[in-house]
């Protein structure tokens, strides 16, 4: 599967299949209302199975984790395993885990974005909000994709604080 960045809401969706459980790795969270337990970051979630599966995942939320079963990557998980990463699997090379897992965090504010852009279509923005709105999705979508330096340089530079005061802007056409 090659990685092409999502054009439209609907592209935006989670592949699990295609995925190496990368939400169930990656990030840390804690006990709470929203996870029954604690756990670190870069560490596998103890109900992941071996074929990167949740045992839980049918009844997440009887489980205490409605953290989880409110979460969706839009998609981020595939495209980092499948169009970053060759499909290469962190249990199969251990040593992608914090890169891959860096990746994922950086490609999941680029896909939050996007759904936010995407979103802003429907609004009625004015000519200079929509030539930054069509702007910043040039940006988030570059022709020959992302790879996780690009990634890492695209956060340095400034881009989701530029996401960030772009979609601020968007307020005035919701009558606020």
């Amino acid at each position: 599967m090659d990685y092409a960045p999502p054009r439209n809401l609907a592209e935006l969706s989670a592949d699990c299949a295609a995925c190496a459980a990368l939400c169930c790795v990656a990030p840390a969270f804690d006990k709470g209302e929203d996870f029954a337990i604690a756990k670190l970051p870069l560490t596998p979630c103890m109900h992941l199975q071996d074929n990167n599966l949740c045992r839980l995942h049918a009844d997440l939320e009887d489980h205490g984790y409605p953290g989880c079963a409110r979460f969706d990557c839009l998609g981020t998980g595939q495209h980092v395993v499948q169009g970053l990463y060759g499909g290469a699997d962190w249990r199969g090379n251990p040593a992608l885990l914090a890169d891959m897992a860096e990746s994922y965090r950086r490609m999941q504010r680029i896909h939050e974005a996007l759904q936010m852009l995407f979103l802003a279509e429907r609004l009625p923005l004015d000519e200079e909000q929509e030539i930054a709105r069509l702007t910043l999705l040039r940006k988030l979508r570059p022709v020959d994709g992302w790879t996780p330096d690009s990634l890492a340089e695209a956060e340095a530079s400034g881009l989701f604080t530029r996401v960030r005061e772009t979609l601020a802007t968007f307020r005035s056409a919701l009558g606020g």
